[in-house]
């Protein structure tokens, strides 16, 4: 009686800035910490610490061109890992 409608859905993906944070020097590392706190809008060390290893599920071009940035102030341009979750 009904029609079966299949509706797909559309891939959600993972954006991790583990990567980029791996190349940094150990100098550098505390500076691009509070950066990287400040552009996520939350300085608590829990709440990066998620996000650095666990990644940012539907991140904004904003957020996502700012952390580029940020990383590009150090010289780092291979910044993310991208998967579908």
């Amino acid at each position: 009686m009904y029609k079966k409608t299949v509706t797909n859905q559309i891939a959600k993906k993972r954006y991790s800035f583990k990567k980029g944070f791996l190349q940094v020097s150990l100098a550098d590392k505390e500076a691009l910490k509070v950066e990287l706190r400040n552009a996520l809008g939350n300085p608590s060390r829990s709440y990066f610490s998620t996000k650095l290893n666990k990644g940012i599920v539907e991140i904004s071009m904003t957020l996502f061109t700012v952390i580029g940035d940020i990383f590009q102030k150090y010289g780092i341009t291979d910044v993310w890992d991208i998967t579908e979750e």
